[in-house]
């Protein structure tokens, strides 16, 4: 992994949230059938041949893929090349999930900290999974993985 960057960010009045976000350096999109599922016409994403911001970017003016950010501008996510990421537009229901949750912790007060894992495969600069781990002095601590191909 080529950067890493720390940002600590005011998550609206609701509480401090310390948060890493570890990034990759440096995609077209095509679809592997799964194995056991020949018969059912089921494909898997594979965006494994996405290996450049310059083919992430064509697919995204296709439609294929959307930016967005893994650390929230809602939890004050900076708007940095470090927190932008390219996903499949059906993941953003997934991310959106993920950080409600994270925000009702926040609002119990139950986590102040939090650390975002993006997980790459190979050279692909779209992510296979991102993970959010949250930590406080209550109960609320949570690991949410979110599998995106």
């Amino acid at each position: 992994m080529a950067g890493f960057g720390l940002w600590c960010a005011r998550a609206g009045l609701t509480g401090l949230i310390a948060a890493a976000i570890v990034m990759p350096s440096a995609l077209t999109a095509s679809a592997t059938e799964r194995p056991g599922r020949q018969d059912s016409g089921e494909r898997e994403m594979n965006f494994s041949h996405v290996t450049s911001h310059a083919l992430a970017e064509a697919l995204v003016r296709r439609g294929d893929l959307i930016r967005v950010r893994p650390f929230p501008e809602r939890f004050g996510g900076p708007a940095t090349p470090e927190n932008s990421v390219y996903v499949p537009a059906n993941t953003e229901v997934a991310l959106d999930f993920a950080h409600d949750r994270i925000s009702g912790l926040i609002d119990l007060k139950s986590i102040d900290r939090m650390v975002v894992k993006p997980r790459y495969r190979g050279k692909s600069v779209v992510p296979v999974a991102i993970t959010y781990i949250c930590k406080g002095k209550g109960k609320g601590s949570i690991t949410m993985t979110i599998d995106i191909w």
